[in-house]
Formats: structure tokens, C-alpha cells, sequence
């Protein structure tokens, strides 16, 4: 599998500070991708990166679950209808950092669209994203060797619920 690197001119979208709690509190385990893609900010960085390849990215991110978060950064990946583990993408923006990231996996080779020129300094959840699409998600299938599942059987059960 081949992984481009395409890197935009640097550029200011904009300079007004933004509030990662907001972000995290209103987007966090939703399902409203498009209205993240809608805040001001967002829409125009990613316009900016990705020109003519965002409608690839939104086809790409059609079939996605909810919002999470990893290593700070929101993050929503999915697949175009009915064509999982051929054309897939992942979006990542780091609202602390004013950080977006963005990658298509496309006929076999990812794309990732970034301000960032050094593939070792991309965030986190992005190299995630790729490590995962390249396993052609198979990790998340398949229990390593080395895991051991421990299901409680020896500790008392606790009601979560209600703290006992």
C-alpha cells in the first residue's frame, strides 16, 4: 500500500481562539458529523486542504459511527456506501491546537491531506487511522497472542448502576 503525503501552502483560516471543551462537549459520542463539518473554521480549513478532493473525503465519511476522540483530537472516519475497506477516510481536528488532518484511502493507497509536512509529527489519531486501514482492519477482529481476556469471574460482580 502507497501513502502520499499532500501537503497545501500554510495559510491562516482563522485567528479567532477556539474553546476545545465546547468542541469536545458538543460533538463527543454524536452522530452530527455535519454539523462539525459546518463550523466555520473546519469548513474552511478543509476546503483549503483538500480543494476538489473534499467531495471524495464527505463520499468517504458517508457510512461513519459516532464522533470520538483520540489523542485529544475529534475524530470520525467511515466509508463510502457499500464499498468498506476500498474507499474509506477519517477526518481528525484537534480544536485545542487548531490541528485538522484528513486522509482518503482510496485504490489501495491512503492520501493525507495536512498541513504538517513530516509524516512522524502528524497527530496521533491520524497515524492511527492509517495503521488500521493498511491492516485492512483486521486487528480489531482477530485477538493477539499475546492478550488475555479476564471476564470477572473470579471478582463479585458490581452494579454500576447503582454503586454496590
Amino acid at each position: 500500500m502507497k501513502i502520499m503525503l499532500l501537503l497545501v501552502a500554510a495559510g491562516c483560516a482563522a485567528s479567532t481562539p477556539v474553546d476545545p471543551a465546547t468542541y469536545y462537549e458538543r460533538y463527543v459520542a454524536s452522530y452530527d458529523l455535519n454539523a462539525l463539518l459546518d463550523e466555520p473554521w473546519v469548513s474552511a480549513e478543509l476546503k483549503g486542504l483538500l480543494g476538489p478532493e473534499l467531495d471524495h473525503l464527505l463520499l468517504n465519511l458517508n457510512v461513519t459511527g459516532s464522533i470520538g476522540v483520540v489523542a485529544g483530537a475529534l475524530t470520525a472516519s467511515g466509508n463510502a456506501p457499500h464499498r468498506g475497506g476500498e474507499e474509506e477516510a477519517v477526518l481528525c481536528f484537534h480544536p485545542e491546537r487548531r490541528v485538522i488532518e484528513a486522509a482518503i484511502y482510496s485504490r489501495g493507497s491512503v492520501v493525507v491531506y495536512a498541513r504538517e509536512p513530516h509524516y512522524p509529527n502528524l497527530t496521533l489519531c491520524i497515524k492511527d487511522w492509517i495503521t488500521d486501514v493498511n491492516a485492512a482492519h483486521a486487528a480489531r477482529m482477530r485477538q493477539p497472542g499475546n492478550v488475555r481476556l479476564d471476564n470477572g469471574q473470579t471478582a463479585p460482580r458490581v452494579n454500576a448502576a447503582c454503586g454496590q
